[in-house]
């Protein structure tokens, strides 16, 4: 039906044949305007949702279900179509999963069809479960909606690790699970991965009994599968060891993973004893009962027994007439703790300076070490003074100061006798006080080259000479040569980085001025 007054075709119940291209003129006397427009008739088709999340690395996409490793960013697709074009697209995402990952919906209306696209990022265990992805559109005034409900699994490759603890009977050092005799015995390791692993255990003795133990963390949604070996000697079995291997299936591929062997064996008890207390201060060496003000108190307590032992630390202020023993906050005085096979060490300390923490000068601190077979007990006086470590008592270093002082001044009488002999004086006038001494010298002979700790030194002639290295006392610092005799000086360098009392001396190279002097 034509409508001349407004220039309208309106074509009522339109069929598919009704397809074509439309012409429209509009003329006056002036001239002619054609216009035409394409025009295609389809069948009315009801809102259709599909899932098109692509495929990547982290990412397998099998029909509606997702599976991703942890940690992966990728975008959760679905695509709606229909005739008329969708109105509009949603995903709704699970409830444990957090409003935020909602809101990074991004939708595209393209080519007649509404796509949306849900942004995820670090993808972890709170993104699993059901999103489900719903569009619409109007056909003939009736709403047509429909819905596409996608699976997202996060999976972590599974880890197995060693999951044996210390109780009042046993004792775990790495890869060793040590009982006590006459007591149970178990090691544990454990398999981690989402999906849930699986995890079984070999035995080289095939000792003890094997026992499975699944648990699942609510918070973090991560699968553990536990494995425990049990062993007691009374079967006669004392020693055992065996290996866990966990495997589970990550993007349709068989993963395992295996943990080193682990050594169960049993030792005798033994309740704490031969418990000492130790300064571990500077000025330990001098006095043992003696801690400067000026560094952290450091005392150490050992402990042979089995299984380890747990310390106690106390103290108390003996100036003070009804002190008595009180226990160290952790805070101002840390502990640490170190175990090993039939002994235990506990270190304590003072967190900065002692005189922040103690103010008054006599100390008895006591070391209390306990197992569930019994308990032993050390004490130690310490006196807390302003001495530091380089101040000893006067009369010992007055005699230090005597010994070294003497002994200085004999090294300078070898050393002047030495470089005399050396430097091969000529005259006896050259050679000062000391010409009775090196009278021989005089006219020197030529010198044997030593191979054994020697350095060569070249002079000017094609000659080559030895030097040997001198090790002289260490209050000798250096000394140099005459210029009159040498082109520069030669300088003996005391070498403070030695860790030996005859410290090294290093000599610089220097030059006769004479080529005929050796």
């Amino acid at each position: 039906v034509y409508d001349n007054e407004n220039n309208i075709l309106k074509i009522e119940n339109i069929q598919k044949n009704a397809s074509g291209v439309f012409q429209c003129i509009v003329y006056n006397e002036a001239g002619v305007v054609t216009q035409y427009k394409t025009v295609i008739i389809r069948d009315a088709q009801p809102a259709e949702v599909s899932h098109t999340t692509a495929s990547t690395d982290d990412i397998t996409v099998i029909g509606n279900d997702i599976h991703s490793i942890r940690g992966a960013n990728f975008t959760m697709q679905c695509t709606g179509s229909g005739n008329p074009t969708p109105s509009d697209i949603t995903i709704d995402v699970p409830d444990t999963t957090s409003s935020k990952v909602g809101s990074n919906l991004v939708k595209v209306n393209s080519e007649g069809k509404y796509i949306g696209n849900l942004l995820i990022d670090s993808v972890n265990e709170d993104y699993s479960g059901s999103y489900n992805c719903c569009s619409y559109n109007f056909v003939s005034g009736v709403k047509h909606e429909a819905c596409v409900a996608i699976s997202l699994a996060v999976e972590e490759e599974v880890t197995v690790t060693q999951n044996s603890e210390d109780n009042d009977y046993s004792l775990v050092l790495g890869n060793q699970v040590y009982g006590t005799t006459g007591y149970e015995l178990a090691a544990q390791c454990k398999a981690t991965g989402l999906p849930r692993p699986t995890i079984n255990a070999t035995r080289i003795n095939n000792c003890g009994t094997v026992s499975t133990i699944t648990k699942s963390n609510d918070i973090e949604l991560v699968d553990h599968v536990i494995i425990e070996v049990k062993l007691s000697n009374t079967t006669g079995c004392i020693t055992e060891t065996f290996k866990c291997c966990g495997n589970n299936t990550i993007q349709g591929e068989l993963l395992t993973e295996c943990y080193d062997s682990i050594t169960m064996s049993f030792v005798d008890q033994e309740k704490p004893n031969d418990v000492k207390v130790e300064n571990m201060g500077n000025l330990a060496d001098d006095d043992d009962t003696l801690v400067s003000t000026m560094e952290s108190l450091q005392l150490n307590c050992s402990a042979k027994s089995f299984p380890e032992s747990v310390f106690v630390w106390m103290y108390k202020d003996t100036d003070k007439s009804d002190s008595t023993f009180q226990t160290m906050n952790s805070i101002d005085f840390p502990t640490s703790v170190v175990k090993s096979k039939g002994f235990t060490y506990s270190t304590l300390s003072t967190n900065g300076l002692s005189e922040d923490y103690l103010s008054g000068e006599n100390y008895e601190f006591q070391c209390t070490a306990s197992n569930v077979f019994g308990e032993a007990t050390a004490k130690k006086f310490i006196q807390i003074t302003s001495s530091t470590a380089n101040e000893v008592s006067s009369s010992v270093y007055l005699g230090v100061g005597v010994f070294l002082f003497v002994a200085a001044l004999a090294a300078v009488f070898v050393m002047y006798i030495f470089f005399i002999i050396s430097s091969g004086k000529k005259k006896k006038g050259d050679l000062g006080l000391m010409k009775w001494v090196v009278c021989k010298c005089c006219e020197p002979k030529p010198q044997p080259v030593e191979y054994d700790d020697t350095y060569n030194a070249s002079l000017y002639t094609d000659k080559t000479y030895a030097v040997k290295k001198v090790d002289l006392y260490p209050d000798i610092k250096h000394m140099t040569f005459d210029d009159d005799e040498f082109d520069r000086s030669n300088t003996i360098v005391f070498n403070p980085a030695s860790d030996f009392d005859d410290r090294m001396f290093t000599m610089n190279t220097a030059v006769f001025k004479d080529p005929d002097i050796v």
